[in-house]
């Protein structure tokens, strides 16, 4: 068989201007149309969108700022990835699982314990037991003939494999109202309007001390994890500087300090204790309160932490003495008195500027690297201990291998300043280096209580919102 060319070198010059043609549009394709992952998009976008549950010590205003645990391991995000991060606060759970599957979020922080979940989760930053809050008095294990239990839901699809398991009368009611924050439902426990509710007990430790009537009984499961949640078409670009992140703050012990932040002061939660502190905080506290606010604005202290400090030393009674030769509503010692120069301790006045003043003096006298609020933490144990004892345990702390800097580890080794192993070497000698601990762990409980009850409202801020989400480039990530 023979082929024959008709115009040979026509059909060249066409051949050839096809393979330019092909090479021109491959060159322009290689150059122009890049692949990005989804870490890339973000970096190309300028910053991470986040969805966050908004409930008090998650993500909530506090006045004139954010407070929350995930609000605070946002902001540390934020600072090591070096990107900038929106957050959307969201009370109805639904909608921030609707907006990640969406992919309208780049990821979620729901601060909820999860099982199987159809989403990816990163390494985990918390774990919690789950559990059940119920009235003191009126657990249902108890009452096996109620007519009808009401359990309220706060995550019903994080805790669905849970509830499911719930050993309740078959009259059992499961109830989940969307928007709903713990806090509501709590008080809705409390009016016996719920007969209790499935949640974690991390929520919990945030409201124990508001909710005095109320415990917290967990299930017979094990501790469940709390992670960053992302859609299961995420690339695993994003999960992987998450997860690498993550342990970085895990093995630089960043993660510890930020769970005393929020959970120190509950070392042991004194059901008594606490409804004495509320029947004196409405009884006494304001007698005091404009000269707390007047001492501690001087100083530029916040008079709710002198107002808990000054209920830990005297339960606010203006003629408290002790066997020490301690004296008045912030328990002044006759050296601190002539310090401070004042000439009566059992006038509530002095008292309280003398307190605000020695207290200012030692958190002065903490080393400058130092942060807050390990700081203020600090300056309490000196007021309670002594500012040399402090010092002492603070060199203990670093010759056994932890940081000297972070109260959370001095906190350890303040018992140590009792026992003769330890002070016989030191330079400020014996002392009773528990104390200070639970007094700072009690003043922080105090605090926390009257953060809430009196909280900053001056230019109160608000929170972004999820049905405030701008429209974005869909997919925020490929492969939706």
């Amino acid at each position: 068989m023979r082929f024959y060319w008709i115009n040979p070198v026509r059909n060249s010059l066409k051949i050839l201007a096809l393979i330019l043609l092909i090479g021109a549009v491959g060159s322009f394709i290689a150059q122009g149309v890049q692949w990005r992952d989804h870490w890339q998009r973000i970096e190309s976008r300028g910053k991470l969108i986040v969805a966050v549950r908004e409930s008090e010590g998650i993500f909530w205003a506090n006045g004139q700022e954010f407070t929350g645990f995930e609000k605070d391991l946002i902001d540390e995000l934020e600072r090591h990835l070096d990107i900038p991060i929106q957050i959307f606060a969201v009370r109805d759970l639904d909608d921030l699982y609707r907006a990640l599957a969406a992919g309208a979020v780049d990821m979620a922080l729901p601060g909820t314990s999860f099982n199987n979940l159809d989403v990816l989760a990163s390494r985990a930053y918390s774990m919690t037991r789950i559990g059940l809050v119920h009235h003191k008095t009126r657990a249902i294990a108890d009452n096996p003939s109620l007519a009808r239990v009401r359990t309220g839901l706060l995550d019903p699809q994080a805790h669905q494999d849970v509830a499911q398991l719930l050993d309740n009368p078959p009259q059992a009611v499961a109830v989940y109202e969307a928007g709903r924050i713990s806090a509501e439902l709590f008080t809705l426990v409390a009016m016996q309007d719920l007969d209790q509710v499935l949640v974690d007990e991390r929520d919990f430790q945030f409201q124990h001390s508001v909710f005095p009537d109320l415990e917290f009984t967990p299930l017979d499961e094990p501790a469940r994890p709390i992670s960053v949640l992302f859609n299961p078409k995420e690339d695993g670009t994003l999960l992987a500087e998450i997860n690498d992140t993550l342990e970085l703050f895990d093995n630089s012990g960043l993660l510890s300090q930020m769970i005393d932040r929020y959970f120190g002061h509950a070392l042991e939660f004194d059901y008594v204790d606490n409804l004495t502190f509320e029947k004196h905080m409405m009884a006494r506290l304001p007698t005091y309160l404009t000269l707390f606010k007047f001492y501690a604005d001087q100083q530029g202290l916040d008079w709710r932490l002198l107002a808990a400090q000054a209920y830990q030393e005297s339960h606010l009674r203006a003629n408290a003495k002790s066997p020490t030769g301690v004296r008045g509503l912030m328990m002044i010692t006759l050296t601190t008195a002539k310090e401070m120069g004042i000439s009566d301790r059992l006038d509530p006045e002095q008292s309280i500027r003398a307190g605000a003043q020695y207290l200012t003096s030692l958190k002065n006298r903490v080393p400058a690297d130092i942060p807050e609020p390990d700081r203020t933490w600090f300056a309490l144990a000196s007021y309670n201990v002594g500012a040399g004892h402090v010092e002492d345990a603070r060199k203990i702390t670093e010759l056994l291998g932890d940081d000297p800097d972070r109260w959370i580890d001095v906190r350890k080794h303040l018992p140590k300043l009792s026992l003769k192993d330890y002070y016989p070497w030191t330079r400020y000698g014996y002392a009773r280096g528990a104390e200070p601990v639970v007094y700072v762990a009690n003043i922080r409980r105090f605090y926390n209580r009257l953060k809430k009850e009196f909280p900053f409202l001056e230019d109160a801020v608000e929170p972004e919102r999820l049905d405030q989400l701008p429209e974005v480039d869909v997919p925020v990530f490929p492969g939706l």
